[in-house]
């Protein structure tokens, strides 16, 4: 049966093939251009990724196609998926167990505006420090996160928001400018997180 399915569709076990082949040699790869490169984790080969060197990833970490990551440093837990689309760009530090919805930024940094008589892209960068985004935190889709902020463990970004102040634990964000909704537990079982 197998084989009939394979002569009518010989092309879809042919791209299987070469992802399996990509997959088997880019974690060869990866685990020489990397500071750290986990078990189990996987880079989608439509992933732009700059700076090597700068970049630990842990253990199952699924980078999906079409995610930019060009850092100046970047650490990243275990079991993150980021989803296609997502720009992570500055100094970024992400824990364990992170969701990453398909066309989010995470930008640590901003050109300058201070000189007039220069163009804005020839001028340096500014930054206020690095994104800090803690355990078990979801980031909805299209969201933005800016220069300097911290998300709490447990935290979730809801879609379309921007993020330009620290969120707390646990704190459930939406909005432009993102703001705390309520948080993922009532007072009963505050306690038990």
């Amino acid at each position: 049966m197998k084989i009939r399915a394979t002569f009518k569709n010989p092309y879809g076990y042919l791209f299987r093939l070469i992802y399996l082949v990509y997959r088997f040699f880019s974690n060869i790869l990866y685990s020489f251009l990397l500071k750290k490169y986990g078990e189990k984790s996987s880079v989608h080969p439509l992933a732009s990724i700059r700076n090597h060197k700068n970049i630990s990833i842990g253990d199952n970490v699924i980078i999906n196609k079409n995610v930019i990551i060009w850092v100046e440093s970047l650490s990243l837990g275990n079991n993150i998926q980021i989803n296609p689309n997502t720009c992570i760009y500055g100094r970024v530090i992400i824990g364990s167990n992170v969701m990453i919805a398909p066309n989010c930024m995470i930008a640590s940094g901003n050109h300058d505006i201070e000189i007039n008589n220069e163009p804005m892209i020839t001028q340096k960068c500014t930054t206020k420090g690095p994104i800090r985004i803690g355990d078990d935190v979801w980031i909805a889709s299209n969201s933005v996160l800016l220069d300097g902020i911290s998300v709490g463990n447990g935290a979730i970004i809801g879609a379309g928001s921007i993020v330009t102040k620290d969120v707390p634990p646990m704190a459930i964000v939406i909005g432009n400018p993102a703001k705390i909704i309520r948080y993922r537990y009532d007072e009963a079982n505050k306690f038990n997180q």
